[in-house]
């Protein structure tokens, strides 16, 4: 079966499965570094808002040889459980002072993503951009989100410097930042797959120079580095500068500069995860930054853009 017959197919099914008072349309929606998916999108009665649930994962489960039954079963299952909240409405959405609490902001890279940006409002910084988004609902089953959009500000009546504010001060309490050393990390792994596993415990190396910089949600985490004082307060706890490599839209790595380390091979590296590693819709830049402990400024390591797509 054909990708655009799979999708009609889904659509159908699923309209029947639900019954009357639903209505499902398919869209196309602009992800990160120029990703398009197909999002099927369901309201029920009165309904404004519609969270999307994505398709292209499960044509992929198809082709595998997964029963359409099954893969119908489990989307009814999933919007079941992710339904949007029911204090949510287009009322709500339209007033500034109802939203405004909500509000946060992630990264993106800026060459990337130009056709999205042309659509949202956004703040140009280094070689990626910040663009905003709405907090909608949380919950054990995840996060769910809405990026905000330019006719946004003209509803909500207020200026792109206000929504800057606005998302600033919110996102670090929204999702506080984690800074968790690689040796940490390898070792907590480790101590989970030996219980798992009934094995032995392998030892960690202790020496792993790099941390990671995420938030507690895990998601959307490198726009961490635009936190007061969280790089600068880790330069001074570390007494060097900061070499920063973007892992991804969800983490950043840190490195003590020691004085001995190539950003432009620390560049090639994050190059070749990006392109081997980090699934596309993930990838934040392939440049390395640097704080400057004593300047306390965050800079481009190179003079140059490198696209990452």
């Amino acid at each position: 079966m054909i990708y655009e017959a799979f999708l009609n197919k889904v659509t159908k099914q699923m309209t029947q499965e639900l019954g009357e008072g639903y209505g499902l349309t398919l869209r196309k929606v602009p992800k990160n570094n120029g990703q398009i998916l197909d999002g099927l999108c369901i309201t029920h009665g009165d309904d404004h808002v519609a969270p999307a649930m994505y398709l292209n994962p499960c044509y992929d489960q198809y082709l595998a040889g997964r029963p359409m039954e099954d893969i119908v079963a489990e989307l009814i299952t999933l919007y079941q459980k992710n339904h949007t909240p029911p204090d949510l409405d287009y009322a709500r959405l339209a007033r500034y002072r109802d939203m405004k609490p909500h509000i946060a902001c992630k990264l993106i890279h800026a060459v990337s993503n130009q056709s999205l940006l042309e659509e949202i409002p956004h703040i140009l910084w280094l070689d990626l951009a910040i663009i905003f988004y709405l907090c909608i609902h949380e919950d054990d089953s995840g996060l769910m989100t809405a990026v905000i959009h330019n006719n946004h500000l003209d509803v909500w009546d207020i200026s792109l410097e206000e929504l800057k504010e606005t998302a600033l001060a919110n996102t670090p309490s929204l999702f506080p930042p984690v800074i968790t050393s690689m040796s940490q990390m390898i070792e907590d792994l480790s101590r989970a797959v030996a219980e798992e596993e009934s094995a032995c415990l392998p030892s960690s190396d202790q020496s792993a120079p790099f941390f990671v910089l995420s938030n507690t949600s895990g998601i959307n985490g490198a726009a961490c580095i635009l936190y007061p004082d969280v790089i600068k307060n880790f330069a001074e706890i570390m007494e060097k500068d900061i070499i920063i490599l973007p892992s991804s839209i969800h983490e950043v790595l840190l490195l003590p500069d020691e004085g001995d380390i190539s950003c432009d091979e620390m560049s090639r590296l994050v190059t070749h995860i990006n392109q081997t590693e980090v699934p596309k819709e993930d990838r934040l830049s392939n440049q390395v930054y640097l704080y400057s402990r004593i300047h306390q400024t965050l800079t481009l390591a190179s003079g140059c853009m490198i696209p990452i797509c």
